[in-house]
């Protein structure tokens, strides 16, 4: 017998975060949670059988992301409403703004929860759920955060922050800011190699720059100068270079 209760989803890896938002979701007598998974595969499996009004969807799960089950969806003719279920990440939570999808941080809070239930009820989708995913996906390539080798293990960069690299005998320095630098294990030639070509380039034998950064070339005198905000940075290009800037 068909109900207007909104029915739900939850996609989540931690048993705890599931019985939490489970919790919250039986106290609001217009929700029915049709079912609970611990992972992509598994919830693809249920999307398959029937598909819930809201999809509740933890973000980082082993194996397969949220946004990897996102991208499995393209492969249905099933529009849910997402709402993201994240720890703060401001990286995450930038990519869910994008693309214009609903998120709650955890541990879940039980207005947010309401406040979010309302959205759903309340809002008129301008666009379906691929160009949404399509923007995340655009969203994700182009600010997916790179690993690099450390001497004591390795980090993680987002590109669009690097202003320039410096090769450092078998060691390359990262430049973020002024302030801040990491230096990784690798040589210059294997960290061009992780990085976008589009938005990387190199402009000597040991320096490569982010073009979004890019001030002035003084291509006479083979001068560059990058700004980040206030700080100024200047460099000798090398003459075959300058015309790849």
């Amino acid at each position: 017998m068909k109900t207007n209760k909104i029915t739900a989803l939850i996609v989540d890896d931690d048993a705890k975060s599931r019985e939490v938002l489970e919790y919250h979701l039986q106290r609001i007598p217009d929700v029915e949670i049709i079912g609970s998974a611990s992972g992509a595969d598994e919830a693809f499996k249920m999307l398959l059988q029937r598909v819930p009004d809201i999809l509740f969807l933890d973000v980082e799960m082993p194996v397969k992301s949220g946004f990897d089950l996102l991208t499995d969806l393209r492969k249905l003719s099933i529009s849910p409403c997402i709402i993201f279920q994240t720890a703060f990440d401001k990286y995450m939570i930038e990519a869910i703004r994008f693309a214009a999808f609903d998120y709650l941080l955890k541990p879940i809070d039980r207005e947010e929860l309401q406040a979010a239930l309302a959205r759903h009820k309340s809002q008129v989708r301008q666009r379906n759920l691929d160009e949404r995913i399509a923007d995340l996906c655009r969203f994700l390539d182009r600010h997916k955060r790179i690993r690099f080798n450390t001497r004591r293990g390795f980090i993680m960069i987002d590109p669009d922050e690097v202003i320039y690299l410096k090769a450092d005998w078998s060691y390359t320095e990262i430049r973020l800011s002024k302030e801040k630098s990491e230096t990784v294990s690798m040589n210059i030639g294997k960290v061009e190699e992780l990085l976008p070509h589009d938005l990387f380039v190199r402009i000597s034998r040991s320096v490569i720059i982010n073009r979004n950064y890019i001030e002035k070339l003084d291509r006479k005198a083979r001068l560059i100068t990058l700004r980040k905000k206030d700080e100024m940075f200047e460099f000798k290009v090398t003459g075959s270079m300058v015309g790849k800037v």
